[in-house]
Parts: C-alpha cells; structure tokens; sequence
C-alpha cells in the first residue's frame, strides 16, 4: 500500500513540473494564460549601437 502512495505522489510530482514547464515556456498563452513578461524592451532600444561594443582582455 506505501509504495501505491508512493507512486501516487510521483505521478503528481511529474505532472505538476510538466505544467509548470509549460507555463513558463509560455505553452498556454493562446488562452491568455502565462507568467507575465518580465523583460525590459524599453532598455534594449535606448542602446545606441550596441553591435559596436568590442569586448577585450587586459595584457599585462
């Protein structure tokens, strides 16, 4: 009977996580249904050309 609860408990477990992926990987959007977005776009356009940022090792 334990390892029925067990089971039980596990089976839950999993679909639980299976939901919750789907949640934040924004699978239930179509019926409005997800984590709200939590992103800045704002920053991003303020950039001024970021593509000209060059990133380099300090020698010594």
């Amino acid at each position: 009977m334990k390892h029925l609860k067990l089971r039980w408990l596990i089976l839950i477990l999993m679909l639980s996580n299976a939901l919750l992926y789907g949640w934040r990987d924004g699978l239930f959007e179509a019926w409005d249904f997800g984590p709200e977005n939590a992103r800045e776009p704002s920053r991003t356009l303020q950039q001024i050309q970021p593509d000209n940022l060059v990133i380099t090792r300090k020698t010594s």
